[in-house]
């Protein structure tokens, strides 16, 4: 429980405490009062009534006191009414049961009113006759009080209600530096070191905030130069230092990862870009003019591709790539001719008497193609649009090949039928410790089971699953086995490791029944690990961030795929700090054969370690690899030199 609301209770029941009281003195005043008022009411009608009675008893005229009382009793406002004899004997008793309207039979009983009788002696002259006792009806007492009750409680209520109102209100104003440094503590707990804007005037509370500012920003400011230095890493060997873009060695890189890597897309195109007579450009005018030129085309080409550009890549002196994916070929046909058109402005407007063009080239992509074949079609491209004359366009689409024969609805209702029928299977590949070759988790691999037995790789039914948004419902089908294995009571060794889709991240009834389903799972949960491609988080960094949340307040670890080579890579690690970063194949293969790839490797694991997380490398092929791996204090491996992916998941 919170501190502000163990004092919001604390503070309640003093307030509570304090209007009963107030409540009850109230009432017992009251109750005071009117029992006061019922005596005084007796008297008074017992003294008024002893004058006539000591006339009509002073003639032993019995039927005569017996009207005179009557008369005076059935006006109702008394109980009883008793004429009692010198010698003790009853002479007249008139007796009316107490009815009480309007009043709760239980307020009744739990508040009683004692009316207090009147008495008066009756004489003539100097011989004593009797006394007459009389006894007030007590029932507008009770229903004043009642009354009273009624009204008092409900401005006590609104008055505690008030009271609670202002004082929750000051609670928040007082405590709200704790909220701050409660939010800051978690944020620092996930790895997120931000400020607590506010420093409150209270000394003790001040000093707090102070403190934790000063080390927030101390951790910030250190993380910060590890991954400007990382940065710089990056960029000296994988960026083009006129455009800012991926230079030939990175587009390659990521490209070849698309192809082969577990990112999943469903659409696929790269634009080829060729500037024609650059060289002349730059000879009238100047280099830094024609540098200039490239940039501002950069940013047109950033402009229009928008979000659906995976990588943009300056792929020689005056060649450009960009890959774009999401996009099916209506989409891409018509962002290729609103390229165009815009390139073709910003070339009329500088290029002068210089005869300065551009040639531009689309091709279409799918997973599991050859890099190399791609770009030989998209040098096609190229060339057919120079071929065509200045400022061209050339379109170069190909269908699948044999997948590609079954057709998108073909593969929709294979996939379809295959979730129905629950034909998948799992295959699992380890990932080990480098020091002393444990099991740290086993990745889970899925593939569709064919209707003739076959088994389907991923990379065939994947893209047409997020074609047909269906991959929520392929995760779902994963997972059921995966959680089927657990409890089962399989004897995995490690973790069980699980790649989500992005689309399943984003439908909220997938993340809903996700989360009960761990709840179902329990301390089994402990033994999953959930992972997100880098380009994956990317995307929608808080859906990331949410989703992480989540998997581990269920005891669940997070960790990111394929990490390393993109721009923006340093930049997700500290936007969703995971508890494990897994390196992109491309990065461990040259890390051992470029200078500036290693310098960058080594810097992506510092700024991991100052964060806590663990790094496991990708792709490990050889011994060599391992060896360098240890020395530059990476804790885990995944590849063939270790295991390929087996169905054997237990073992």
């Amino acid at each position: 429980m919170t501190l502000r609301r163990q004092l919001f209770i604390a503070i309640s029941l003093v307030f509570l405490v304090i209007f009963l009281g107030l409540m009850a003195v109230g009432i017992n005043g009251t109750r005071d009062y009117l029992e006061q008022q019922l005596g005084s009411h007796a008297q008074d009608a017992a003294s008024s009534l002893s004058l006539p009675l000591a006339q009509s008893l002073g003639k032993n005229d019995a039927g005569l006191a017996n009207v005179q009382v009557t008369s005076m009793f059935d006006r109702g406002y008394f109980q009883r009414i008793a004429v009692i004899g010198i010698d003790g004997s009853v002479v007249v008793d008139r007796d009316l049961q107490t009815k009480i309207d309007g009043v709760p039979l239980w307020f009744s009983s739990l508040i009683q009113l004692h009316a207090p009788p009147g008495e008066a002696f009756i004489s003539a002259g100097w011989r004593q006759l009797g006394k007459v006792v009389v006894v007030s009806q007590p029932t507008h007492a009770y229903q004043y009080l009642w009354k009273y009750t009624l009204e008092a409680g409900g401005w006590m209520g609104l008055g505690y209600l008030i009271a609670m109102i202002l004082t929750r209100f000051l609670l928040r104003l007082i405590l709200r530096p704790l909220s701050d440094i409660e939010r800051t503590a978690l944020a620092i707990q996930e790895r997120r070191f931000v400020q607590i804007p506010i420093v409150p005037k209270a000394l003790e509370l001040g000093r707090v905030v102070r403190a934790m500012n000063r080390m927030s920003q101390r951790i910030s400011d250190f993380l910060d130069a590890e991954s400007k230095r990382a940065d710089g890493f990056r960029k000296e060997a994988y960026q083009d230092e006129i455009t800012g873009l991926d230079n030939r060695r990175s587009f390659d890189l990521r490209f070849t990862q698309l192809l082969e890597g577990d990112v999943q897309f469903s659409e696929g195109s790269v634009i080829g870009l060729e500037i024609n007579n650059l060289k002349a450009f730059n000879t009238e005018t100047s280099y830094q003019r024609g540098n200039a030129f490239l940039v501002t085309l950069t940013h047109i080409v950033r402009q229009i591709l928008g979000e659906h550009a995976m990588i943009l890549g300056r792929i020689g002196g005056t060649s450009f790539g960009f890959v774009v994916v999401g996009l099916d070929g209506t989409a891409m046909a018509g962002v290729g001719r609103k390229l165009q058109e815009s390139l073709q402005l910003e070339i009329e407007s500088v290029s002068g008497d210089v005869d300065i063009s551009f040639s531009l080239g689309v091709v279409n992509f799918h997973k599991s193609d050859k890099r190399s074949q791609v770009m030989a079609r998209l040098d096609l491209a190229i060339e057919s649009a120079r071929q065509s004359g200045r400022n061209a366009l050339q379109f170069v689409m190909e269908e699948e090949g044999d997948e590609g024969a079954l057709g998108s609805l073909g593969w929709r209702e294979l996939i379809q039928n295959a979730m129905a029928e629950n034909r998948w299977t799992l295959l699992g590949q380890p990932v080990v410790s480098l020091a002393t070759r444990d099991v740290i988790h086993r990745e889970i691999m899925t593939r569709l089971v064919g209707t003739d037995g076959r088994l389907v790789p991923a990379a065939r039914f994947l893209p047409m699953a997020l074609r047909h948004h269906l991959m929520a419902d392929i995760d779902r089908a994963l997972l059921e086995l995966v959680f089927g294995i657990l409890e089962a009571g399989a004897q995995t060794e490690g973790h069980l490791a699980v790649n989500m889709s992005n689309q399943s991240l984003q439908s909220a009834e997938f993340v809903k029944w996700l989360s009960g389903r761990l709840v179902r799972l329990g301390g089994l949960a402990a033994r999953l690990s959930f992972e997100l491609t880098e380009y994956g988080c990317s995307i929608d960094i808080e859906a990331a961030r949410r989703f992480a949340s989540m998997v581990r307040d269920h005891g669940a670890r997070f960790g990111i795929d394929h990490f390393g080579l993109a721009p923006k890579s340093l930049q997700t690690l500290r936007e969703v700090p995971p508890d494990y970063i897994k390196l992109d194949t491309g990065l461990v293969a040259e890390a051992p054969v470029n200078a500036g790839a290693h310098s960058l490797l080594q810097s992506v694991i510092a700024l991991a370690h100052q964060l806590d997380v663990d790094v496991i490398a990708q792709g490990v092929e050889s011994a060599e690899q391992v060896e360098m791996l240890i020395k530059d204090q990476v804790g885990g491996g995944q590849g063939y030199h270790f295991g390929a992916p087996s169905p054997d998941i237990g073992s």
